[in-house]
């Protein structure tokens, strides 16, 4: 997670439907090819953890797709002002991954 985020309020009354169904929406946009992974001067711990584990595009759909109800965490409202009508769905996935010839299950955090 970002360490620019100040303590956001914690949303955390969804039902396992509305999860769902959101995670559906998400399914939809991976397969379609419409999602992003930062990788820039503020996200460096993206750009570690895709080389450091050698994450590609397969593995990013395969990880992102296998996200499932009980990996929800909570969601918060995003605290950039351009995008502040959002909401951030938070998602702890633990995963299988490749550590250099290492295999780690690994705590893999989504938002």
């Amino acid at each position: 997670m970002s360490s620019k985020r100040q303590n956001p309020e914690k949303l955390v009354d969804f039902t396992q439907g509305e999860i769902k169904g959101y995670l559906d929406k998400f399914r939809k946009c991976i397969f379609d090819g419409r999602y992003t992974i930062f990788q820039n001067e503020n996200r460096q711990e993206n750009i570690d953890f895709i080389e450091d584990y050698k994450i590609d595009t397969k593995k990013e759909q395969e990880i992102l797709s296998g996200l499932q109800f009980d990996d929800f965490c909570y969601a918060s409202q995003n605290d950039n002002p351009k995008f502040s009508h959002e909401v951030l769905y938070i998602f702890c996935k633990q995963h299988e991954l490749d550590f250099w010839g290492t295999l780690e299950t690994v705590d893999i955090y989504i938002y």
